[in-house]
């Protein structure tokens, strides 16, 4: 493979300079190497008028992740009517309050359990379905960040401005700082990222004598007439607000926050339906090491799109699979009542507990147990769902076990998806 290949394969792919050095031929050394195809990538790049702290600018490749954004585009623009089956959702309305609860509900909690909050998705949802009020910090952080999407949603005709960024922390940071960590606008002394797993300093973030200066220029970036993409857009926000860290705490969820709002002003309405938080908590790990792989590579931006983009990404197939849930829940239920099949509330939340979980067995014990009925009530209830074929019955040892078969009976597979 010649060096130009090697150029080529190590852009479209987006090694870092550990995970390349691994993979380079043993006549080649890194540190030859590594400068060669950082110029070569930064041919090919973008600079943005954002600094980091040695007065250099930001910049970023497009090549390793733009396939993607056609993708998400086709996706991220349209409506929930347009993933639902003519006929099939009576109410697409109740679908979306519905969809975008949860997602409210989803984002506000993980989001939080980034940061470190200690709750329950219960909890979370008695807190804001039923005005539970918050019995500690974590769950005002929780409580906190739905308020905030709250107001964003309410709040979409006004610019992204300093002000409004600012009243978007407030709320987020209510009844959550110490005294020491609340201050008029922005911090006033050093902030330094601390692993206290590893017991090392990760990040020391710029003077706070900077950071108006650089809240500035952000908000100069956000507005600013340019060809990037908004995806590309809302990522380099994202990570340049972390990177300023304007505030003692609270700056993962704010940043996190006003990414939303940006992409949601750019007529990403599909996005109200998902929560990107979810993905990030559980790759944790990938998030940060994105954020410092940009620190510790030249202030390419490219590390921290590529993640946020597939994130996305992500996010997006998981709401498609729980609108595919739903449409085959609903042709399953369209299906019984025109074979004049009725069947009693708890026999109707089995099937969509089948449905939602993607469980395939369950046995009478078990049906017992999850809805506190008698075994023989549970014995009756599974072999009506038996005889109108959304179960099979099958022998395992001494015990029968009741298969989930209601979709597949529809010729929709074992789970749906949409169109």
């Amino acid at each position: 493979m010649t060096k130009e290949e090697m150029f080529q394969l190590y852009t479209a792919r987006y090694l870092n300079k550990k995970d390349i050095m691994f993979r380079l031929p043993s006549e080649i050394r890194i540190n030859d190497f590594w400068p060669e195809i950082e110029n070569y990538r930064k041919s090919r790049g973008i600079e943005i008028p954002l600094f980091d702290q040695k007065q250099n600018n930001f910049w970023f490749c497009p090549i390793p992740y733009k396939e993607l954004f056609s993708i998400i585009d086709e996706c991220a623009q349209a409506s929930i009517s347009d993933f639902i089956v003519d006929g099939i959702a009576k109410d697409v309305r109740i679908l979306e309050k519905n969809l975008l609860m949860d997602a409210l509900i989803d984002e506000a909690f993980n989001s939080s359990v980034i940061e470190g909050a200690f709750s329950t998705k219960k909890r979370t949802k008695e807190m804001i379905n039923k005005k539970v009020k918050p019995i500690n910090i974590s769950e005002q952080m929780i409580y906190n960040n739905y308020k905030a999407l709250e107001y964003i949603l309410g709040n979409l005709h006004k610019p992204l401005n300093e002000d409004t960024i600012i009243e978007i922390y407030r709320i987020i940071t209510e009844k959550t700082l110490d005294a020491e960590d609340e201050v008029e606008k922005y911090r006033n002394d050093t902030v330094i990222v601390w692993d206290y797993a590893m017991q090392e300093e990760i990040y020391e973030a710029p003077n706070f004598t900077e950071v108006p200066r650089m809240m500035a220029d952000l908000v100069n970036f956000i507005h600013s007439e340019d060809n990037l993409h908004p995806i590309e857009k809302a990522s380099i926000l994202h990570f340049y607000f972390v990177y300023i860290h304007p505030f003692f705490d609270g700056n993962g969820r704010t940043a996190r926050a006003i990414s939303y709002a940006y992409l949601l002003q750019k007529g990403y309405d599909f996005f109200r339906f998902f929560s990107i938080s979810t993905v990030i908590k559980d790759q944790k790990m990938k998030y940060y090491k994105a954020i410092k792989e940009v620190e510790d590579y030249g202030s390419d931006l490219t590390y921290f799109i590529q993640f946020n983009a597939r994130m996305i990404l992500t996010s997006i197939r998981n709401i498609l699979n729980r609108l595919g849930k739903e449409y085959g829940k609903a042709l399953l239920f369209a299906h019984l009542n025109k074979k004049k099949v009725f069947l009693i509330q708890r026999q109707k939340k089995c099937i969509e507990y089948f449905i939602k979980t993607e469980k395939r067995y369950i046995t009478i014990e078990e049906y017992m147990k999850r809805y506190k009925v008698s075994y023989e009530t549970s014995r009756k209830d599974l072999s009506i769902l038996e005889s109108v074929h959304l179960f099979s019955k099958e022998k395992a040892g001494k015990k029968f076990v009741y298969e989930f078969i209601g979709l597949e009976s529809l010729g929709l597979g074992q789970f749906t998806t949409t169109k």
